[in-house]
């Protein structure tokens, strides 16, 4: 049984030709690897996308280009590609995400994937430290 695993926009970004510190394209190609043996099954939520929205916007911005076109066919790619399956966030999910902001987590795109990765068994792959540090003070996997 393949792995199901919940991507963060971060493993997303270089889609759309934005680089990642820590995401090498030996890395990518090695995720690609797993996905075309079998081994994984990539998600991605919904909501993801109020955040690559944002990124990739800044980091156009940042290096003077209008990346609509470039954008636009990242998208395609992403949504219609076949590699990544998109979800949105149930109603447990949301609640899960309410709690943890409660708790003092204020980023909600991560409270929502980390409570869809719960809800769903499956895997929730972030480079992000802080969401790791604050779930594991608060008694989460």
């Amino acid at each position: 049984m393949a792995d199901r695993i919940l991507l963060d926009s971060t493993y997303l970004l270089p889609t759309f030709g934005v680089e990642v510190e820590g995401i090498s394209d030996q890395d990518l190609k090695g995720m690609r690897e797993l996905l075309l043996r079998g081994e994984v099954e990539f998600f991605c939520l919904s909501t993801t996308w109020i955040e690559l929205i944002g990124k990739v916007h800044r980091e156009a911005e940042r290096a003077g280009i209008d990346a609509t076109g470039r954008f636009r066919e990242a998208v395609k790619s992403l949504m219609e590609g076949g590699y990544y399956r998109w979800i949105s966030p149930s109603s447990e999910d949301i609640v899960i995400a309410f709690k943890l902001r409660r708790l003092g987590h204020r980023d909600i795109i991560d409270n929502l994937l980390y409570a869809a990765s719960i809800t769903r068994n499956m895997i929730l792959l972030t480079m992000d430290r802080e969401l790791k540090e604050f779930l594991k003070k608060n008694g989460y996997t």
